[in-house]
């Protein structure tokens, strides 16, 4: 064993916490390389907001205590816990092809808690892609199918 004193031991250790970050800080970004495919995927509705209301062009589904209902009543719970479900795993990426000309769809609007104003999710059906047009982006809805994110008899 090395003989040093107090004050060199306290240096060593210090070197070695100090080597030890940075070896923790590269090698996050030499594991997370492979993951850039993933990180252009993204969620239709952000992780941390928690949807309150949905208004639909015929419908309007709103939260009510742990269930849902709709304002017709024509949907079970069930049907519209699915449809909540479906909307908060709905996987988007952006969208970054000119569109020649301005596309129309069906507009819905979401309010979120803790937000006064909703956000509008404006659909478009372009060959066999399903867009989604928020806030003047655009995005290439890759999971559900549009289907699933809609209220259909």
């Amino acid at each position: 064993m090395i003989k040093l004193s107090q004050r060199a031991w306290n240096n060593v250790i210090i070197v070695s916490m100090l080597i030890l970050i940075v070896l923790f800080n590269f090698s996050s970004n030499f594991l997370n390389e492979e993951s850039d495919e993933t990180s252009s995927i993204l969620t239709l509705v952000p992780a941390n907001m928690t949807i309150t209301t949905m208004q639909f062009e015929q419908e309007k589904v709103e939260r009510i205590g742990q269930g849902w209902r709709a304002a017709s009543g024509m949907y079970s719970n069930e049907r519209l816990v699915s449809l909540v479900e479906s909307w908060n795993k709905a996987e988007v990426s952006l969208f970054d092809q000119d569109l020649s000309g301005q596309l129309s769809g069906p507009l819905v609007k979401v309010w979120f808690a803790g937000q006064a104003l909703p956000i509008g999710y404006q659909f478009m059906q372009l060959a066999d892609k399903t867009l989604v047009k928020v806030d003047q982006k655009t995005y290439q809805l890759i999971s559900p199918r549009y289907s699933m994110l809609i209220l259909s008899e």
